[in-house]
């Protein structure tokens, strides 16, 4: 039945499932490739022919070589003389074409709301909030579980000397919930990946690497610290529990800590303590991007930390830092054409609110002109 399925994906009326048959068959091999062009090549000479031509028995005689059948028919030195003319132009594009069938098939087709997981080899894995699934490595071995939202690594007490890594990219508007191998617990923030390794080595410190906002709950262990690679920024622990926001449009990387002790120092220093600003629970280490200065003051905990439960507190803040918190927050977009209402200053609470009755509670203490288009925001 390859005839008529490679008849049906030429003419157009084949199913999306017999033309992912073609596909398949087609990258097989090279040998299946070729063949394929040749056949795509007789098959457009032969709509080029200005008479009318019954295509259905001279297409199974070009699939099938050996069928005597039609062999002498009158029209084929014209097709064939017309096929020639084409068919160095499609087997020339036919590798070209061959390999954009094999990288869709590498890449699949991925919606901007999705959670994604990056495996080590490059190939992506789209996480469904709703649904359950392994994670494996290219030997078949399980390294872990995912249920709803959550992922969950197991330590397999296995030694390895090469450190795996995985990313874990969230999309605006959700959180994921995260569990290493070491038992160490991370709430992804809305807008943020992080890459880390499927199994920590025994010989080496715990890192991993954030862009975004995330809580940790880290898991104790003395033998080997903890590092969070942020921007130009190491967070250093043992065991603890602290906030990190380091998206890269904004200005500061913050470290809030809640329990225990965390080190904030230069990426590109060797840890000292002499080197590091040592914090303690309910204090903050603020990073200036720009002059690397960090800043250790008080810090307003809840500000930082409720997040976790879906809301977003705001106490003097400008309206220029809190654009991307409400992209981020609500997936949508926001552009100010008021350039005189980015240091206007708000204070207010958000959790159940839609983005609509966000702008109706700044449009008390601002009047501003604003319109809403779907997922977009446009303030005059």
């Amino acid at each position: 039945m390859l005839d008529q399925k490679l008849y049906e994906y030429l003419n157009g009326t084949a199913t999306s499932k017999v033309e992912k048959e073609v596909q398949d068959w087609i990258v097989s091999s090279d040998q299946n490739a070729k063949r394929f062009f040749e056949i795509k090549a007789k098959y457009v000479a032969t709509t080029m022919e200005e008479e009318h031509v019954d295509l259905d028995p001279f297409f199974h005689d070009i699939v099938n070589p050996k069928n005597p059948a039609h062999r002498n028919s009158a029209r084929l030195p014209l097709i064939f003389l017309k096929s020639a003319a084409v068919l160095a132009i499609l087997v020339g594009l036919g590798y070209i074409f061959r390999d954009t069938i094999v990288d869709s098939a590498k890449k699949p087709i991925i919606p901007g709301d999705a959670i994604i997981l990056q495996l080590e080899n490059g190939n992506i894995e789209v996480i469904s909030e709703g649904g359950a699934t392994k994670v494996v490595d290219t030997e078949g071995n399980v390294l872990g579980s995912q249920q709803g939202s959550q992922l969950i690594y197991k330590n397999n007490g296995t030694s390895t000397e090469e450190l795996i890594y995985n990313t874990l990219k969230v999309p605006y508007g959700k959180r994921f919930d995260l569990m290493l191998s070491d038992g160490t617990q991370v709430t992804l923030n809305s807008g943020t990946s992080l890459k880390y390794p499927v199994q920590f080595l025994k010989t080496k410190n715990r890192q991993v690497f954030l862009d975004g906002e995330a809580f940790f709950n880290v898991a104790k262990d003395s033998a080997h610290a903890f590092i969070v690679n942020t921007n130009q920024l190491n967070v250093r622990v043992l065991g603890t529990k602290f906030n990190l926001s380091s998206y890269p449009e904004d200005e500061f990387v913050n470290t809030t800590l809640l329990e225990g002790s965390v080190a904030v120092y230069n990426k590109q220093d060797t840890f000292d303590s002499s080197n590091a600003s040592l914090l303690e629970p309910g204090y903050k280490a603020e990073w200036n991007k720009y002059n690397r200065q960090i800043l250790v003051e008080e810090a307003d905990i809840d500000m930082h930390t409720d997040w976790l439960n879906g809301k977003i507190i705001l106490r003097h803040v400008p309206f220029k830092n809190i654009v991307k918190k409400l992209e981020r927050h609500y997936n949508v977009e926001i552009v100010n054409n008021n350039p005189k209402l980015d240091e206007e200053l708000f204070t207010a609470s958000f959790d159940v609110e839609t983005i609509d009755q966000v702008f109706k509670t700044f449009n008390l203490t601002y009047q501003m002109d604003y319109r809403i288009n779907d997922r977009q925001i446009i303030i005059n």
